[in-house]
């Protein structure tokens, strides 16, 4: 550490005046660092939660039939992206049960709209003819409509429920099943 000493010419009795010693930086991590990597992890974390999806925490079935009943317009998606390639038994199985679905809303009395995924087009809904995904999600969206999307997945059969709506994904054999019809009846 050093210390410098400065006298004063202009006074006659000046005694000298001590000057703070330079401060060295510090070896750690610095202060500033630290600062701009804790609002990076902020901003992370508030856009992770901003950007799910709203009503994606899973609901009880009766939970569920309870948004159902309150809710008077329905999409039904069929995403039939993940479809292998040449399977038309899976892709008539994903289909029936979106027909199936789409029926068994209609007898409750509600307005049902379908739509139908390919590649990154979409199809139904309001338009006749090929529209983006986006277009067509946001279509629904706008509309307010309870979304029932049913996917294919060789590998997990699941169904989810939420506030936002229901996902069937699953093989040819879940999606012939396709239990999530009688569990809005």
């Amino acid at each position: 550490m050093r210390t410098e000493l400065v006298y004063m010419a202009d006074e006659p009795e000046s005694k000298p005046a001590k000057v703070k010693p330079e401060a060295k930086p510090s070896p750690g991590i610095r202060l500033e660092y630290v600062l701009a990597a804790a609002l990076v992890l902020l901003i992370a974390a508030g856009a992770f939660f901003y950007l799910q999806p709203k009503g994606a925490a899973e609901i009880s079935l009766s939970e569920f039939k309870a948004v159902v009943n309150a809710t008077g317009k329905m999409a039904v998606v069929q995403d039939l992206r993940a479809l292998p390639s040449g399977d038309a038994d899976a892709r008539m199985k994903l289909q029936n049960c979106a027909v199936q679905i789409s029926f068994a809303l209609s007898y409750l009395g509600k307005n049902v709209t379908n739509y139908a995924i390919e590649g990154d087009q979409c199809y139904g809904g309001s338009s006749t003819s090929a529209r983006s995904t986006q277009e067509c999600l946001g279509e629904a969206a706008r509309e307010g409509r309870l979304m029932f999307t049913l996917g294919y997945n060789s590998t997990q059969n699941k169904t989810s429920l939420a506030a936002g709506g229901a996902s069937y994904t699953g093989d040819a054999g879940f999606l012939s099943d396709c239990t999530l019809a009688g569990l809005v009846r």
